[in-house]
């Protein structure tokens, strides 16, 4: 199934001069209630606008990089409808990386078939990521002329849902050169329990996590205790107070974590976080990070969509 099926000129919006996400809401719902799916369905602008803006307070929709994709899944649709807009002046959307949106994706999905909105989201992120598509899709004077570009694109719907298409860029990433306290204190701002570090190419190395930090000024003999009652007065931050002011990020690196190509399917993924029990999965062109995956995207981006 060609994805711009899905589209007409009228339900593509061109340099929106709007400041806020209510008016994209509006003028978005307003756009998709006059697509073949939601008039067969009896799905006005309204209903529509009401089910996006309250899927939208159960948590934001914005993905990062100025891209946001509100959507709404209807038990009564029998098809998707599909709509796009890009604005003018960005707008703040509460986007996970806190950057202002200028590109949106609409879409209404039948309930039974909520796969197909992470297919819509992977996919118009794609053309718009894509330079050579993007900037003509930025430049277009018309919703035809939007068409033509996606036709030309040659994407459609009938693919798997694949690393790619899930992960969201490191919000961290650390050098190995970094002093421990400084590392420590970003995590902590962030409120992130485990961060990628990287070399000077971008290959990964390693990472660095919470659980390590707090084991850094445990004496190794711990691990072999079922019980430290006779000892509770023992300070266990003590030696990593001395030892952090004086430490990298680089002795602190944890070797076991898990790389997964952009290639790798849902159900690989799955196996990784639920039956191998990893916190979070770095997926990577050999080591060359290009995203993350962790239990709180897979539930944003499949279970939540």
């Amino acid at each position: 199934m060609r994805l711009v099926k899905y589209l007409s000129p009228d339900s593509v919006l061109l340099n929106l001069e709007i400041d806020n996400k209510d008016t994209l809401f509006r003028m978005m719902g307003t756009a998709l209630a006059g697509s073949k799916a939601a008039k067969a369905n009896g799905l006005d602008a309204a209903a529509i606008i009401a089910a996006v803006t309250a899927r939208e307070a159960e948590s934001t929709t914005g993905i990062g990089n100025g891209f946001a994709f509100p959507h709404a899944r209807f038990s009564d649709l029998n098809s998707i409808a599909i709509a796009i807009a890009t604005l003018k002046n960005p707008i703040d959307y509460g986007s996970f990386d806190h950057e202002p949106v200028t590109v949106a994706c609409m879409v209404i999905v039948p309930a039974q078939k909520p796969t197909l909105a992470l297919k819509v989201m992977s996919l118009v992120a794609k053309v718009f990521s894509d330079r050579k598509h993007g900037d003509r899709i930025r430049t277009a004077k018309s919703g035809a002329e939007v068409l033509q570009i996606m036709t030309d694109s040659e994407i459609d719907l009938d693919i798997s849902i694949t690393a790619a298409d899930i992960m969201r860029e490191p919000l961290l990433t650390f050098k190995a050169d970094l002093p421990l306290k400084e590392a420590t204190w970003q995590m902590a701002q962030k409120r992130i329990n485990f961060v990628p570090v990287l070399d000077d190419d971008g290959n990964i190395i390693g990472e660095v996590s919470c659980l390590k930090l707090f084991k850094f000024g445990v004496p190794d003999f711990f691990s072999q205790l079922k019980s430290v009652s006779f000892i509770c007065d023992f300070d266990p931050f003590e030696k990593y107070f001395f030892e952090e002011a004086h430490s990298r990020v680089g002795n602190v690196l944890e070797q076991d974590f898990c790389v997964m190509p952009p290639k790798a399917t849902l159900m690989e993924i799955v196996f990784q976080l639920a039956v191998r029990n990893y916190a979070k999965i770095y997926v990577a062109e050999g080591r060359k990070l290009l995203g993350i995956i962790d239990q709180s995207t897979l539930m944003e981006r499949i279970i939540n969509i």
